[in-house]
């Protein structure tokens, strides 16, 4: 399965009941909505502050969405975590799904 695939597949499944953020708060319901994903799949990344910055900067380096940049974010994720291949991807397509759905194909 591509990486493209399974990012896909996984949004599919660990962003289910994340609901869209008022504009007023959006920022922080934003974090909170991600980080209790996380918890919820039982994916650990140091700090809160930790996970969000690593979900920032993936989303940041997935660019426009593209496979080649969408591997390189998911790459990211491992290399800035001690997650397993299946933390990785869950982590990732969460992130994605939260704070850059743009870049997750259609």
């Amino acid at each position: 399965m591509t990486v493209t695939r399974l990012l896909a597949a996984v949004v599919l499944a660990a962003g289910a009941g994340l609901g869209a953020a008022a504009p007023a708060a959006a920022e922080e319901l934003t974090q909170e909505q991600f980080l209790a994903a996380i918890a919820q799949q039982g994916v650990q990344v140091g700090s809160d502050e930790d996970a969000v910055r690593i979900a920032q900067r993936m989303c940041e380096i997935a660019g426009d969405g593209s496979g080649a940049k969408l591997q390189k974010a998911v790459y990211y994720v491992r290399d800035h975590t001690k997650l397993s291949k299946d933390g990785v991807t869950t982590f990732a397509g969460i992130a994605a799904r939260v704070y850059c759905p743009d870049v997750l194909p259609s």
